[in-house]
């Protein structure tokens, strides 16, 4: 993405969630079969004749009680069926219902940066991202990895001052170059806590806590890349300084002048 002269690379889309192809789930006759499915196939499998009310080869009629009996010891295939068929489809990541636990397992999840249980939507989309081995490398896939846990997060790419291309009164902060391995992460709605004398713990409340959103860059931590750090700061908000009358305060050139508001 390339640098602004002038300002910091903040990114608040979320790449596009291309999510599990649309593949339509494979099925048969013997998907979900009926008892009425079964019983044309399985009458034929008892031994002909008059005593079982098939002579000369006439079909057993559906009404006669050998027919009825049949039923009764097809119902237990009628569930065999449809069983064994769903637990098939657990076989693909885009079938996962029941067996969701063991492939989290087997993926090490869900993630242990999260407290309290995840929606099972939650779940099957970070399984399916592992299982897809999706590589996260450009902020607004991290957007929206945070968008998939329920998170609304801006990213913010600091830049140092460079002769030559920052532009003299701009957000290009004056610093060694390593600092531009920190990405700045902003959590829209965020709450903030901070120690209380008389009421917070020493040695175990922190100073301040971001609360929810420090789930969410424990995440990001684990997928950005190695030579950066994710770090949180306040949601920014951009509001147009006004009168009292609610006319917009402009400067010389007629641009509206903005203030920030911390979240």
């Amino acid at each position: 993405m390339a640098r602004d002269p002038a300002f910091n690379t903040i990114t608040r889309t979320a790449s596009i969630d291309t999510g599990l192809a649309a593949v339509a789930a494979p099925t048969d006759a013997l998907a979900n079969p009926s008892n009425d499915d079964l019983i044309a196939a399985a009458l034929p499998l008892w031994p002909q004749g008059s005593a079982w009310g098939s002579p000369d080869g006439e079909a057993v009629s559906l009404t006669s009680v050998l027919a009825k009996f049949t039923r009764v010891l097809l119902d237990s295939f009628v569930w065999l069926y449809a069983r064994a068929f769903r637990l098939a489809l657990e076989a693909s990541v885009q079938g996962v219902d029941e067996l969701l636990p063991d492939w989290e397992a087997e993926y090490g999840l869900p993630e242990d940066c999260f407290v309290g249980d995840l929606s099972t939507a939650q779940r099957l989309s970070e399984l399916a991202r592992k299982v897809r081995a999706d590589a996260i490398n450009h902020p607004e896939q991290f957007v929206r990895v945070a968008l998939n846990h329920g998170f609304e997060i801006e990213i913010e790419e600091p830049a140092i001052f460079q002769c030559g291309f920052s532009e003299v009164g701009g957000f290009h902060t004056v610093g060694p170059s390593f600092e531009e391995t920190y990405w700045i992460v902003r959590v829209k709605d965020a709450g903030v806590t901070y120690f209380e004398a008389g009421a917070g713990e020493c040695g175990y409340d922190p100073l301040f806590s971001f609360g929810a959103a420090e789930q969410i860059l424990c995440l990001l931590r684990k997928l950005a890349p190695g030579w950066t750090l994710p770090v949180l700061a306040p949601w920014i908000y951009l509001d147009t300084l006004v009168t009292e009358d609610e006319t917009p305060i402009v400067d010389e050139y007629g641009n509206e002048l903005l203030v920030t508001l911390n979240n």
